[in-house]
């Protein structure tokens, strides 16, 4: 069994990475700090790809680097900008938007179009708490920070609500940790660090919440930690899904 996780070389991603490796799967980790990455590929017997996950040219050329049969895809890579102003990338998105939502569409739907993932595969990604009030839908307009973070959390669930309902051959989950001790915190503001440090769970509780849903045979595609999640939308969710899609589909 082969499992593809980004963002593995720290964090939950690592976290989840291991796991994984600990039951016996041959496991690929992807993310941008090459010594990290050839270092926790050696320690979990796996393999290390090198991608930064906001520029979506990255993305294209890790799908086609990318090899099957692949049995699961744990999309981990996210992170929460501090700028108070709009980062774009090369081809102009929102860095936070581009790494914590496009990645995982464009990731997922051109190894699916490959044909690398299996019939019977699973997708996990990490998600949103399931609260969606007053965030916005314009895909195409950057925002910065928290509010760039929680509309790429919005979208991250509508589209695996979308790729559920478009490959049912698959198991397709999100998965929301909670607070969890990861250097996503590091350069927030002071009291986002102070409330990590305090409430935040230590990385293998919030990786074992993925790992359970990637490892065993779950329905349901949200989940909060290790609970079925309902979760609430601007517009009805299947509207605002294809409309995500046809805005997603240009970065493929």
């Amino acid at each position: 069994m082969r499992i593809i996780v980004t963002g593995g070389t720290s964090g939950i991603g690592y976290g989840t990475a291991r796991l994984a490796a600990e039951s016996g799967w041959k496991v690929t980790i992807v993310g941008r700090n090459r010594t990290q990455g050839a270092k926790i590929a050696a320690e979990l017997g796996g393999d290390y790809f090198y991608a930064d996950l906001s520029k979506m040219p990255d993305v294209r050329r890790l799908a086609d680097q990318l090899e099957g049969p692949i049995h699961a895809l744990a999309l981990c890579a996210g992170g929460i900008s501090t700028d108070k102003e709009v980062r774009l990338t090369n081809e102009g998105l929102e860095t936070t938007f581009a790494t914590n939502y496009l990645s995982k569409f464009a990731l997922s739907e051109m190894l699916l179009q490959q044909n690398k993932i299996v019939p019977g595969g699973c997708i996990v990604m990490v998600g949103g708490n399931g609260v969606h009030k007053n965030v916005s839908t314009a895909w195409a307009e950057p925002q910065v920070g928290l509010k760039a973070a929680m509309k790429a959390a919005l979208a991250v669930d509508l589209y695996a609500s979308e790729l559920a309902k478009r490959y049912p051959q698959l198991r397709v989950h999100t998965c929301y940790p909670g607070m969890v001790r990861t250097n996503l915190f590091h350069e927030a503001p002071l009291l986002f660090r102070l409330l990590s440090r305090i409430f935040g769970q230590p990385i293998a509780k919030g990786s074992a919440y993925l790992g359970r849903l990637i490892l065993e045979n779950h329905s349901g595609v949200h989940w909060k930690q290790d609970r079925p999640m309902r979760f609430h939308v601007p517009l009805p969710e299947g509207q605002e899904g294809e409309a995500l899609w046809a805005y997603s589909r240009q970065y493929i």
